[in-house]
């Protein structure tokens, strides 16, 4: 798998507007990751695999000066006072045709800015541009599990979508948002994200999606909560869950009579409740995990793996908290609910391990990325059975 090559020379070089050339050039080839180094060559990810795109290196005097004009002159400050950085940045064609852009097409990308040690050099930049597609897939492209559908959206709670970074989170997030505009109408929805990455531009929608960017347009997800309340909101959406005060605010919209959704970085819906609970002090997570149960209404663990054919394929392992699963964790200590709901999901064969090896046997993927998700040991008790 490779990416075509840009011709930086035909473009005078690496400067601004090459740079902007560059990243739509791998927007229109299926690059995910883009990634910038002081003292290193252009870098992209394309379908999980890391590609080098340039011949020459970036030195970290010419990288500064391309963040100086194609963001902000004040990102060098924050970095080198050891804050990194999260922005948007968009870009859009005129009438010349710029950057390789039609007249009013846009693309957007979602940057990150941090100072490191890079080989040899020590306090340089280094930039990853994540693109953002311009279309929002259809569920149904995402290959959205039948049973999981029509679970999506229900009246009020809390929904999770869960995974590492790069896992397609956001993906689904706006896909299930554009599925709510289309088919209810009648919920008005409200974002908090950090930074916006989808434009939820429905034009056919009664009443526009809001979406508020965090250091901008509000000052915090838990800020953003409290302020929702007075907005008549029908769907609420919160970036992350990642403070006391967000996990607070995100039951009590559930509590209200809303529905919540969000993210976490946790690996399985088992392991999601507990690392919710580490975030409050340890003598209010008794009464914040049945707070949580009481309001959640699903959890869905997303990964991409690299399929044979030089692709990603989206794996799920989600569990919906139905009457029946509430009521028997509640007869349970919150200290056991981990282990009821793995094993749940393992006695009927839906662990993001079990639907990996199927793709295993069936040729999707190969053994090396089985590896990402089964250990040595567990393979080999499959293969033996």
């Amino acid at each position: 798998m490779t990416l075509p090559a840009f011709d930086f020379h035909e473009h005078g070089g690496l400067h601004a507007d090459s740079l902007r050339a560059f990243l739509v050039h791998c927007a229109r080839n299926s690059v995910s990751d883009i990634f910038l180094q002081g003292g290193g060559p252009l870098v992209v990810d394309l379908h999980g695999r890391k590609v080098r795109a340039s011949e020459f290196r970036i030195e970290p005097p010419q990288l500064t000066r391309l963040m100086d004009d194609v963001f902000s002159e004040q990102i060098k400050g924050d970095l080198k006072a050891g804050r990194g950085v999260d922005r948007a940045l968009q870009l859009t064609g005129d009438m010349y045709n710029r950057y390789g852009l039609e007249r009013g097409e846009s693309l957007r990308f979602r940057c990150n800015f941090v100072q490191a040690t890079i080989g040899d050099y020590d306090m340089v930049p280094a930039l990853t541009l994540r693109t953002i597609p311009t279309v929002i897939p259809e569920l149904d492209a995402l290959g959205l599990e039948e049973d999981l559908l029509p679970c999506l959206l229900p009246h009020k709670g809390l929904g999770l979508i869960t995974g590492e970074t790069g896992s397609g989170k956001s993906t689904l997030l706006a896909s299930t948002y554009q599925y709510t505009a289309r088919n209810d109408p009648d919920r008005k929805i409200v974002t908090a994200e950090d930074p916006i990455e989808f434009l939820l531009n429905f034009p056919d929608a009664i009443l526009m999606p809001e979406q508020s960017q965090i250091g901008r347009d509000v000052a915090s997800f838990a800020e953003h909560l409290r302020l929702t309340l007075r907005r008549a909101p029908g769907v609420i959406g919160v970036g992350e869950i990642r403070d006391p005060e967000t996990l607070s605010g995100a039951i009590m919209n559930g509590q209200s009579g809303h529905l919540c959704l969000s993210t976490m970085h946790t690996n399985s819906p088992g392991e999601t409740i507990p690392r919710a609970l580490m975030l409050v002090p340890e003598d209010q997570r008794e009464a914040m995990a049945w707070n949580l149960l009481s309001n959640l209404q699903y959890v869905i663990t997303q990964r991409l793996l690299r399929t044979t054919d030089g692709k990603r394929q989206s794996v799920r392992e989600y569990l919906v908290f139905d009457d029946e699963v509430k009521e028997s964790l509640g007869q349970l200590k919150h200290t056991q609910w981990q282990d009821w709901i793995d094993n749940r999901l393992s006695e009927r064969g839906e662990r993001m391990s079990d639907k990996a090896w199927r793709m295993y046997q069936g040729g999707r993927i190969d053994r090396k990325e089985l590896l990402t998700v089964i250990s040595p040991r567990e393979i080999t008790r499959r293969e033996a059975m």
